[in-house]
């Protein structure tokens, strides 16, 4: 019968071990709570840039109305330099939506007005399956939106978004391409 002597370098070798598997725990746990900040602060950085787009309008809107206000006298001068007073109309906002990759969709303001206030709802799709979907959002005529929506075995991805903005009845249905 053979016995196994514990060699002095044993020791060291399973002390290296156990070191190195506690580093590489803490690596891991490191790295996920580095992604949870960076997760928030993206978060955080897109409300930011929505709510600054937004006073951007208001203040394109309040200019407007100012200008428009103005005493007669001025009034063609300042028309003269300025495009006039916008009319907002639901009807005028229009929406197209493409999909150039398989979990990537670009929304496209279409009509000829500005989409204040637009919201991308996808109905009981589970909001961990998605990034960056309007909510409040500013598209101005021409510009696009993208944002992700991505399918899994229990969830395919819906058939069909709602887009609500600010002066729509009722939100418009986009068939989501195949």
């Amino acid at each position: 019968m053979t016995t196994m002597a514990l060699e002095p370098g044993d020791a060291a070798t399973w002390a290296g071990s156990a070191v190195a598997l506690l580093m590489a725990v803490f690596a891991v746990w490191q790295q996920r709570q580095q992604n949870k900040g960076q997760a928030e602060a993206d978060a955080l950085a897109r409300q930011q840039l929505d709510a600054a787009e937004r006073r951007a309008l208001t203040v394109e809107e309040n200019l407007q109305r100012l200008i428009a206000e103005l005493p007669t006298a001025l009034q063609g001068l300042a028309q003269a330099q300025l495009a006039t007073v916008p009319v907002r109309h639901a009807a005028s906002v229009s929406w197209e939506l493409t999909r150039p990759k398989k979990n990537m969709f670009v929304m496209r303001n279409t009509g000829t007005e500005t989409g204040a206030g637009v919201k991308v709802d996808i109905g009981d799709h589970p909001a961990g399956l998605t990034r960056r979907l309007p909510e409040d959002a500013v598209v101005r005529a021409g510009e696009s939106t993208e944002f992700m929506i991505m399918g899994a075995w229990g969830s395919p991805v819906p058939r069909e978004l709602r887009v609500s903005w600010d002066g729509c009845d009722e939100p418009a249905v986009l068939p989501v391409p195949q």
